[in-house]
């Protein structure tokens, strides 16, 4: 176990100690609980029965740092040396059992609660190596890696990260050695200086391909050592595809912005249940498709035939051309025009002589919903499948659903917790068949979640 993030948590010279707890239990989120007075506290990476001595800081604004005092064993040894420290992982400490245990209790008891009884779990078979994407900041000195625990400012440097593919890690390296030949292209945040913020990795889980995107301030498009950097990025780099990107300099976003194809295409290319998807560099796609199989075999069985397939945050059209086979008119929605345009073109091609139709517009939006409402579709016969992002349903548009009910609903969750409130709204109009709990993203809290609705009193 890293020492530091256990042992070493107070930075004043002589800070005054609030007190000692004792770890009492974990939570949902795979941090330890435990009581400061009246005050419950959450301590990362700890265990029931360690022990912290408590420091506090700030006058307005009151936070936490800890020492430990005493450990209990650790049966599960992280493989990672920053786990700890990079804020990428929180359960390494743990063994996956008990992680998953964690994970999936609070929202088993929120579906009983709810009078759902039908609903099953499945545990990741991969616990490591599974991450198709991942995002790295770069800093001055060569610095690439994660953002620290608890301090978005400060960067872990990594050599490797033991979630991502073992190709991604190899071309980790092959970036290092591209900083190696253009001393201070990175990204001075302070001084604004240099010109290199991000790299992105992607590696297909089920064919070959790969993609590496490096994210560059928007004046490095008129820099004079744009040709020079591209022509090494691409000698460089074992990526099927490099690209570059420009956005802001004061924007901590990754992947996003005008491109510029370096090699090969500006897309990367996964095959699904037999379908092949254009992914575009700056769209989404299932960060383990291999553990999201799961939702899809939950799916497949249960889907009824119909006239109409609603596809609501469609994204690059995943779920529209693994389904749409069984219908006769296809509606997909997101806000995203570049995953719309690739979900486009794939549709096109698997299903030409289909009614299908992609569109770019916000479901958040007032005038997303207005477009909903005034789209002359039969609801009670159309089945949706609808995959909204981490902040789930929005209440206007579970109302939209609760006022048109469909004929089947299946809502896939990254965040089963906002799930079960979005639920407990549209339990106005339907009820929950059945649901599936599973567990794509290992070492983290994340869980993600599939559940069928259908209308009531129909």
């Amino acid at each position: 176990m890293n020492s530091d993030p256990l042992r070493n948590r107070s930075s004043s010279p002589n800070p005054e100690p609030a007190g000692v707890v004792r770890i009492e239990s974990i939570g949902a989120n795979l941090r330890g609980r435990a009581k400061l007075g009246n005050k419950s506290i959450e301590i990362p990476y700890s265990l029931p029965g360690d022990v912290y001595t408590v420091y506090k800081f700030g006058k307005r604004k009151i936070f936490y740092k800890w020492e430990a005092d005493f450990l209990e064993n650790r049966t599960s040894s992280p493989p990672c040396p920053h786990f700890g420290s990079c804020g990428g992982c929180s359960g390494q400490h743990l063994e996956y059992g008990r992680q998953f245990a964690l994970k999936s209790e609070p929202i088993l008891r929120g579906l009983e609660d709810s009078g759902i009884r039908k609903f099953s779990t499945l545990p990741a078979e991969r616990q490591y190596h599974y991450r198709n994407r991942m995002d790295f900041a770069v800093f001055p000195q060569k610095v690439v890696g994660l953002r620290m625990a608890g301090n978005f400012r400060r960067i872990i440097p990594l050599n490797e990260c033991p979630i991502q593919s073992e190709w991604a890690n190899t071309e980790l390296d092959r970036v290092k050695r591209l900083l190696d030949e253009f001393p201070e292209i990175e990204y001075d945040r302070k001084r604004e200086t240099g010109f290199l913020k991000y790299v992105t990795l992607r590696k297909s889980t089920f064919t070959e391909d790969s993609m590496t995107i490096f994210t560059f301030t928007e004046d490095f498009r008129k820099s004079e050592s744009l040709n020079e950097v591209m022509e090494s990025a691409g000698r460089i780099s074992g990526a099927a595809n490099v690209v570059f990107c420009f956005n802001r300099k004061k924007g901590e976003v990754s992947a996003s912005g005008e491109s510029l194809v370096v090699k090969g295409r500006d897309f990367l290319e996964e095959r699904i249940l037999g379908r092949t998807f254009k992914i575009p560099f700056d769209g989404f796609f299932q960060p383990n498709p291999r553990e999201f199989l799961n939702i899809l075999e939950f799916i497949r069985p249960r889907i009824m035939d119909s006239d109409f397939l609603v596809d609501l945050f469609c994204g690059s059209g995943f779920f529209s051309v693994l389904f749409g086979e069984r219908f006769k008119s296809i509606l997909g929605v997101d806000v995203v025009p570049s995953s719309v345009s690739s979900g486009s073109e794939t549709i096109a091609k698997e299903f030409p002589n289909k009614n299908a139709e992609l569109l770019a517009f916000d479901l958040f939006h007032k005038k997303g919903l207005e477009r909903m409402e005034a789209a002359s579709l039969p609801w009670s016969e159309s089945v949706v499948i609808a995959d909204p992002p981490r902040s789930g349903l929005s209440p206007e548009l579970c109302s939209f659903l609760n006022r048109n009910p469909v004929k089947q609903l299946f809502y896939v969750s990254c965040n089963p917790e906002k799930m079960l409130s979005d639920l407990r709204i549209l339990s106005d109009s339907y009820e929950v068949s059945d649901c599936l709990l599973c567990d794509p993203f290992p070492q983290t809290p994340h869980l993600e979640a599939v559940s069928l609705l259908v209308p009531k009193n129909r």
